[in-house]
């Protein structure tokens, strides 16, 4: 699949990919993006999200394009113009620049996924009732959407979905010099959990500022004491545990907040849950 970017609009393979404009937009005052947020519609499909961006009963919100869960592509707002996507935010950049209301600054891709579940006797489900198999368990680093201690549910972003918004988010590098890539509940934390645990913002980064560091055993980390180590929901003590992790447990590191860091445990070489963890005590 060959992605790029002409004139604002995004082409596949040499075809320009469906729109469904939304009114919802407007001009970016001059600002040239160098960021790209990514969100999760919290929806069934990126149909149905389009239609949602352009609905009069929308109160004012969309993105530049959506992916679907089988990496189709739709567009609802040229890169030439400001989407909705941000609302009430803060980011400081990483060039300093302390930045207010991301919609000026950024551009937005939409991935089509429930976000977090809601358990049931049969399974977890979305909140609409949809099943789903092999969900993510893993506690959001900003604390849960039901404000609940603990690992919950989280749809996971199939390979397809993954592969197409690697390669829309090069094209957008490409076409805009973007250098920064958040997700929206890092420049919103009180109020947003996309996209989610189940994203690998960190691989995502890699490949596609191409600093591709995914299969690196350096950027692994190991538990190196006997009596094992607490994973907290938050970055310090006062935050409850949410298990103990054995002598040797491997850790893949997201962020740092001081002598704490937000780890992905990793089992079989998979992402297994998330959480912080003291940086004295891994190597």
């Amino acid at each position: 699949m060959a992605v790029s970017i002409s004139r604002g609009m995004v082409r596949k393979d040499g075809r320009a990919v469906p729109v469904v404009p939304s009114p919802y937009k407007s001009s970016f005052d001059g600002n040239q993006p160098k960021i790209l947020v990514m969100h999760f519609t919290y929806g069934s499909s990126a149909a149905s999200s389009a239609e949602w961006f352009r609905s009069k009963q929308n109160p004012g919100s969309s993105a530049h394009v959506v992916i679907d869960r089988d990496g189709s592509i739709i567009q609802c707002v040229s890169f030439e113009e400001c989407a909705w996507h941000a609302g009430a935010s803060s980011w400081r950049d990483r060039h300093g620049n302390r930045l207010e209301g991301l919609n000026r600054h950024s551009f937005g891709i939409e991935l089509s996924n429930w976000g977090y579940l809601q358990k049931s006797a049969s399974g977890w489900r979305s909140y609409t009732g949809a099943p789903i198999a092999d969900p993510v368990l893993a506690q959001h680093k900003n604390g849960n959407p039901d404000e609940t201690p603990g690992l919950i549910g989280w749809e996971p972003y199939p390979a397809e979905q993954i592969d197409a918004a690697v390669e829309v988010a090069r094209a957008i590098v490409d076409a805009y010099g973007v250098d920064e890539i958040v997700g929206h509940d890092d420049i919103a934390p009180t109020r947003k959990w996309d996209p989610g645990p189940a994203f690998d913002m960190q691989k995502f980064r890699a490949q596609v500022l191409g600093d591709d560091r995914s299969s690196n055993d350096s950027d692994t980390l190991s538990v190196i004491v006997d009596e094992g180590l607490n994973l907290r929901s938050g970055p310090s003590t006062e935050f409850p545990t949410v298990s103990l992790l054995a002598r040797g447990t491997l850790l893949q590191p997201l962020e740092r907040r001081g002598r704490w860091l937000l780890v992905s445990v990793m089992k079989n070489g998979v992402p297994f849950s998330t959480g912080w963890v003291h940086g004295a005590y891994v190597a």
